[in-house]
């Protein structure tokens, strides 16, 4: 399966994070860093990201987030996308979209409190919509 792990990080000790790291990868395997193309194509999706403030102090790597999607019918566009949080290896909270009817639309939005302010609403699913659907622009 791959994924591509996000992690914001805050170097300067500011309390919000300053850095966004972009790794690419196959099963466990890294296949490769974000390079400059892959920045641009990823700047909407890492200020979204940002807003969901889950980011390490420092140089840490243990809070990032998995994004991946799910091809279940084979047809070669995804029926479903998922958004793991990862506090170390275990998850913390999870989010998802789905399109029921495999024509290009998100039609069912999952969510828990992405952005981290206590609460579980609208905010949070626009949240998760607008990073799926930047995920789904990405080139591999």
């Amino acid at each position: 399966m791959r994924y591509l792990k996000v992690i914001a990080q805050d170097r300067g000790g500011r309390g919000e994070a300053d850095t966004l790291r972009y790794l690419f990868y196959e099963d466990d395997r890294l296949l490769h860093e974000a390079m400059a193309a892959d920045l641009r194509q990823l700047k909407v999706f890492g200020k979204t990201y940002l807003k969901c403030a889950w980011f390490n102090a420092g140089q840490g790597e243990e809070r990032h987030l998995r994004i991946f999607s799910l091809n279940p019918s084979a047809d070669g566009t995804p029926e479903s996308v998922r958004l793991h949080f990862h506090e170390g290896e275990v998850i913390a909270y999870k989010a998802a979209a789905h399109d029921l009817d495999n024509d290009g639309g998100l039609e069912v939005i999952l969510s828990s409190d992405v952005d981290n302010d206590g609460r579980s609403n609208r905010t949070d699913r626009s949240r998760v919509t607008a990073l799926v659907k930047q995920f789904l622009k990405v080139d591999w």
